[in-house]
């Protein structure tokens, strides 16, 4: 028997993964039974032969063997139950046969006994589950900290290059905001020692082309802080993409054509479902990067519609990308090495905010490039695209303005320097302007000049004034007008002025004039 069970024992622990656990268990009860019954026959056999005090040892034998199935059991209060209750019914069986008037005490004992026995093994089981209960919490507690310990390892690598974005940004930045501050101040000492009209005009379009310079790098900034934080919030409208791509083609005209390069546009009327500030933000990035890069020739854009997909293409006659270089081109601060008569500038963040509006709105991009050839550059949008039969006539910036003349603005900013400026803008547009520093002051000038037609206010005023509620008193006492409200601080204002009230347009500095007239029509 016991041979029979340390072979089965053998063959289910090899089969162990593939048997069934409750049959496997019962196998091994019975087999334990049939084992108990072997040992138990041996009282059977040798007491009737043997002298009393021969008799009693067999039986004290007996009795610590059934004890011993215990460790036999292992720890099973089933398999003990089997094993002993057969150990002792032969046992005591055979010494009651032979011995009768000693019955009932010897089953009263033998009945504790066992009893005795199963309560050990249910003990034994017991601290054996608990056992494999805390050894399998254990190891569940292990993999757990493993786990956290890869989490921790994989925040920290992720803090680690979010710090080494950082810097990146950090000196990048520096870097391109210092080399147009350098300028700038030289070109204010130029204009101190030589105020000539000629150079007065050539170094102004100059400063303008380098305050563009630090807008552009500024912008790129934001914007890749709002969509890496995930405070970029989408605004769905309706509108004419083909317009959106058109207010950029003009606002670049310029910067092409003092490279020389012709820009020119195949714009199908298109309407789609999106954002409109992604967009546009989109196609001015491409289009600049095409403009900048490319030494001579030209900058193709067009959009078009395919089975209800609007399509922006950008291409353009500059040296191409390299294929090994396409997959790279949208990462954050990766540029491309400047040959001798191209661009070198910027911080690498047009590209890689392209790629994260386009994921964001659910667009895709694909570059084809052949190097000394060119690059065309594919946006697809997958929303609703409409065509349209008419598109509307298209007005330029000083159109725009044409029936502001005359109308009084104040400009609401505790900065001298900044009112100084924007009055001077704004009074070449034909328009009446008045600076105040302050809620007070703008209050005395209401009082005694009256209500301007448009307000353009600082979002920060000074002694811990807010220019938007300063707005927000004057719209409640005079009645609603148009109110431009313009801030440095991203995190101020939320990017979409979709909850906005409609007397209200929220702007980020800097400002071109472009973007100023555009939020004045």
């Amino acid at each position: 028997a016991e041979v029979l069970r340390s072979g089965t024992a053998h063959w289910a622990l090899r089969r162990l993964p593939v048997s069934a656990p409750q049959r496997m268990y019962r196998g091994f009860v019975a087999l334990d039974a049939l084992s108990g019954l072997s040992i138990g026959s041996a009282a059977v056999l040798f007491l009737p032969h043997a002298p009393l005090l021969s008799q009693m040892l067999i039986e004290i034998v007996l009795f610590a063997v059934a004890a011993a199935g215990t460790a036999v059991a292992v720890s099973s209060a089933f398999m003990l139950a089997a094993y002993s209750s057969m150990v002792l019914v032969g046992a005591s069986g055979t010494w009651v046969f032979l011995h009768p008037s000693q019955t009932s005490i010897v089953i009263l004992l033998t009945l504790a006994y066992w009893i005795f026995l199963v309560a050990v093994a249910r003990d034994s089981e017991r601290l054996l589950l608990r056992s494999i209960r805390i050894r399998h919490e254990r190891d569940q507690a292990l993999q757990s900290l493993e786990r956290s310990d890869a989490e921790l390892r994989i925040a920290h690598e992720r803090i680690e290059r979010a710090m080494q974005a950082r810097n990146r940004v950090m000196a990048a930045a520096s870097h391109d905001l210092r080399q147009p501050l350098q300028a700038l101040s030289i070109y204010s000492a130029v204009l101190s020692t030589h105020p000539q009209p000629q150079t007065m005009s050539v170094v102004g379009k100059n400063i303008e082309n380098i305050v563009r310079d630090l807008g552009e790098i500024l912008d790129e900034l934001l914007d890749l802080s709002s969509l890496a934080s995930g405070s970029y919030r989408l605004q769905q409208t309706v509108f004419a993409l083909d317009e959106v791509i058109a207010d950029v083609c003009t606002e670049l005209a310029l910067t092409a054509g003092r490279k020389g390069l012709a820009l020119t546009t195949h714009l199908a009327p298109v309407q789609m479902q999106g954002d409109s500030r992604a967009a546009t933000r989109i196609a001015r990035n491409l289009i600049d990067n095409a403009i900048k890069y490319t030494a001579s020739g030209c900058v193709r854009v067009s959009v078009d519609m395919n089975e209800g997909r609007a399509i922006l293409a950008v291409e353009d006659t500059g040296r191409g990308i390299p294929g090994s270089e396409q997959e790279h081109v949208f990462e954050e601060f990766y540029q491309l090495q400047a040959g001798d008569d191209e661009y070198r500038g910027g911080v690498g963040l047009g590209l890689a905010i392209v790629k994260r509006l386009c994921e964001l709105t659910r667009a895709t991009i694909t570059i084809h490039s052949e190097p000394g050839k060119g690059t065309r550059m594919t946006v697809m949008w997958t929303g609703l695209a409409i065509g349209r039969m008419n598109p509307p006539e298209r007005v330029t910036g000083q159109m725009r303005l044409s029936h502001w003349r005359g109308r009084r603005v104040y400009v609401l900013d505790d900065d001298k320097e900044v009112v100084r400026s924007l009055c001077a803008l704004l009074e070449t547009w034909g328009l009446t302007v008045r600076g105040a520093g302050g809620a007070h002051d703008l209050q005395e000038l209401v009082s005694v000049e009256g209500c301007p037609d448009v307000l353009i206010a600082d979002l920060h005023l000074g002694r811990n004034q807010s220019g938007l509620a300063v707005a927000e008193r004057l719209v409640e006492t005079q009645g609603p007008l148009p109110v431009l409200i313009i801030t440095a601080d991203a995190a101020a204002v939320p990017l979409s002025d979709g909850d906005a009230p409609s007397w209200l347009t929220l702007m980020q500095k800097p400002v071109s004039s472009t973007a100023l007239q555009a939020a004045l029509d």
